[in-house]
């Protein structure tokens, strides 16, 4: 019974010490992450926006309507102004 509670606690000891070892390499990213965001901060706010290009050309059409939206817009208009003649 001793060797087993004896190579229990030497298995629990080996589990604590690599439960440790991930502690301290997490610790290590964590304040390597807060450096580079104060770096960061530090440097002045960078909008990711501001490196978007507008690649279109200035003869770039807009895309054209389905068939079925213009259909349904007339429709929707013609109701409309049904309406308003009952009044």
């Amino acid at each position: 019974m001793a060797v087993m509670s004896e190579r229990f606690l030497e298995e629990q000891l080996k589990r604590i010490r690599l439960m440790t070892e991930q502690m301290a390499r997490l610790h290590s990213r964590a304040a390597e992450m807060s450096e580079a965001f104060d770096r960061e901060r530090a440097a002045g706010y960078h909008n990711p926006l501001h490196e978007v290009r507008d690649l279109r050309t200035s003869s770039s059409e807009p895309p054209q309507r389905d068939r079925a939206d213009e259909h349904a817009t007339e429709q929707r208009h013609h109701r409309h102004t049904a309406r308003n003649r009952r009044k």
